[in-house]
């Protein structure tokens, strides 16, 4: 595809024999451009992830049921998007082409649809690492382990442009998995090891949703703390509280996993 120049582009996406017409997207700034080459220099996705601190937390953004209307934003994000924004950037290398290729495969499989799309975390981080974006730091050594009856979406959606039965073989698959998770950073067992811009997915306490919330690790003064996009902030920001104490605080989290960027 031709670079895209300039500061709007059009762009028309055809998947099997489906027109999906995407929103006009601006190129990379240049001083994001800068950033994302640093951050490749010195092996740090979360200096990308600073890049955006107090934008603002936006949510819903993405379409609610088809057509499928793709959704790309360097001014606000949700704490999905937020994650999936930076890595798609710093695997980038600085290339706008590359990054909404990038984007395009974290969000969807197979096409671009509702019901293709990576509603559940689950199937987003799952993606990332087919990609090899991630690795997981996940495993039964001194972590727990449960089973969920995912159902929120299928159970929530009501448009009758969307192939429920579809839904719910999704839903379905991440029932069958074992969640390992941590309660607590202090508890686990790489507690030392953890580093500057891994992933922390947030487990949800509810047993028909797979995860509450998502961030960076974010180290600060030998503390962990969140870097991420706050739904109580409505901000991309620090967060006040350490990793413990947020999952003290919030008790609709049953704990979380790490995944780690491979840079």
């Amino acid at each position: 595809m031709k670079n895209v120049i300039g500061n709007l582009m059009f762009f028309l996406f055809t998947l099997t024999s489906n027109f999906i017409l995407a929103q006009s997207i601006e190129d990379i700034p240049p001083k994001l451009k800068h950033t994302i080459e640093k951050s490749i220099q010195y092996k740090n996705p979360i200096l990308i992830g600073e890049y955006f601190i107090r934008r603002p937390y936006k949510a819903n953004r993405l379409s609610p049921s088809n057509p499928e209307k793709i959704y790309f934003s360097f001014s606000d994000f949700d704490c999905v998007t937020y994650v999936e924004n930076i890595l798609a950037l710093y695997f980038s290398g600085g290339s706008t082409d590359k990054f909404i290729d990038n984007l395009i495969k974290i969000r969807y499989n197979d096409s671009i649809s509702y019901e293709n799309r990576n509603h559940y975390l689950t199937s987003g981080l799952d993606k990332l690492v087919q990609m090899n974006f991630l690795i997981p730091i996940n495993n039964s050594t001194n972590s727990k382990s449960i089973q969920k009856n995912i159902r929120f979406i299928s159970q929530n959606t009501t448009s009758n442009q969307i192939d429920l039965l579809k839904l719910k073989n999704i839903e379905s698959t991440i029932s069958r998995k074992n969640f390992y998770y941590f309660d607590s950073i202090q508890k686990s067992n790489f507690s030392n090891g953890l580093k500057n811009g891994d992933v922390i997915a947030f487990l949800a306490t509810r047993n028909d949703l797979d995860f509450k919330h998502v961030g960076f690790v974010y180290i600060k003064n030998n503390k962990k703390y969140i870097l991420h996009a706050s739904q109580e902030k409505k901000i991309v920001c620090i967060s006040d509280l350490t990793i413990d104490e947020y999952l003290l605080k919030n008790r609709k989290i049953k704990g979380f996993q790490i995944y780690r960027p491979t840079i």
